[in-house]
């Protein structure tokens, strides 16, 4: 549960940032369109799936997909209901977190 809660928090920053304009120029535009088409081509290309979603500051909702191999993607939908890839890549892990006093 740690893992998923450390790894949702990481993209939320991340989504948070890009969201709010401050990404690089030099990074490629997103790729913006239906949400449903969206998850349509994640799943049938890429074989994605959703795993994790989370709100960002109350003005989209980031959604990041995974797929057995490694692949993933960053799709954020905002409150006008566009959604845009932000961000994939491949070799996604889960990272085990250690949390002082708790035991595992």
């Amino acid at each position: 549960m740690f893992t998923r809660t450390r790894s949702l928090s990481l993209a939320a920053i991340f989504a948070a940032i890009w969201f709010a304009g401050i990404a690089g120029e030099a990074e490629a535009a997103p790729q913006c369109g239906d949400h449903d088409k969206i998850v349509d081509v994640l799943a049938n290309k890429f074989k994605e799936t959703r795993h994790v979603m989370g709100v960002v500051n109350s003005r989209a909702v980031m959604e990041i997909f995974l797929a057995p191999q490694g692949t993933w993607t960053m799709v954020i939908t905002d409150t006008k209901g566009i959604s845009c890839i932000a961000a994939s890549g491949e070799a996604w892990q889960d990272v085990p977190v250690a949390v002082a006093e708790l035991d595992s």
